[in-house]
């Protein structure tokens, strides 16, 4: 039986941790980067959280186990915590955007009244505004999850940033403003990936699951640590 064609949940994960660690290399590592370099970093980054909103919402709509999962998710979100706060920023690292869409998913399918739903995205969106990807990042995991066909949870998750980031940096570019660019390039970054996205076809290849996990933590230690030592 011939394979189906397109890009596995394990290729996009890849490709998603190897864009997070250049955009969190970015950051760490500004003042030492010659700033093309910094751009390009900037710009791999922009595909790591489309795919990851994509993935939660694809591993919600098929988990036998919804709960299990919420658990594994928000353990990881704490203990990546400690690294994130050290190394990177004092707000709310991304995993804690992903636990927080994804309990707002499985709320939807306890919460019968919709009205009441709607009031619970409405507090979490602001919840989430002390997270990384602040109030832009649920709605992205709620599209992803939402919209009816594949083609659409791809693109328009994806265009949400490009509008949110990359219509102001375009418009600061135009001013003059090259100190915009690492910023236009990474809703760049958000439009490839939802291209990568419309390619997903439904197989998770190879089963590493706990090694994404644990990567998110380790590789922000493992930057911090490095960013020290220099």
């Amino acid at each position: 039986m011939q394979e189906k064609s397109g890009i596995s949940s394990f290729a996009l994960k890849i490709i998603a941790i190897v864009g997070m660690t250049c955009n969190h290399a970015s950051w760490l590592f500004s003042e030492q980067l010659p700033f093309p370099v910094m751009c390009v970093m900037e710009g791999a980054g922009g595909v790591t959280f489309p795919i990851m909103a994509f993935l939660l919402a694809e591993g919600w709509r098929h988990t036998s186990n919804i709960r299990k999962y919420e658990i594994r998710l928000g353990v990881f979100a704490l203990v990546s915590q400690i690294p994130y706060s050290l190394f990177l920023d004092n707000q709310c690292n991304v995993l804690v955007t992903l636990f927080l869409g994804l309990g707002l998913l499985h709320l939807r399918s306890v919460v019968s009244k919709r009205a009441l739903w709607w009031g619970l995205v409405a507090g979490g969106i602001v919840v989430s505004g002390v997270c990384d990807w602040g109030f832009i990042g649920i709605p992205m995991i709620l599209i992803s999850a939402l919209m009816p066909t594949q083609r659409e949870r791809a693109l328009y998750s994806a265009a949400l940033p490009m509008l949110g980031f990359g219509l102001p940096a375009l418009f600061e570019l135009a001013m003059g403003s090259v100190a915009a660019l690492p910023v236009f390039l990474y809703a760049l970054g958000n439009g490839i990936a939802g291209l990568l996205l419309c390619r997903y076809n439904g197989k998770r290849g190879r089963p590493l699951k706990w090694f994404f996990y644990a990567y998110y933590p380790a590789h922000i230690a493992l930057l911090g640590l490095i960013h020290l030592w220099l």
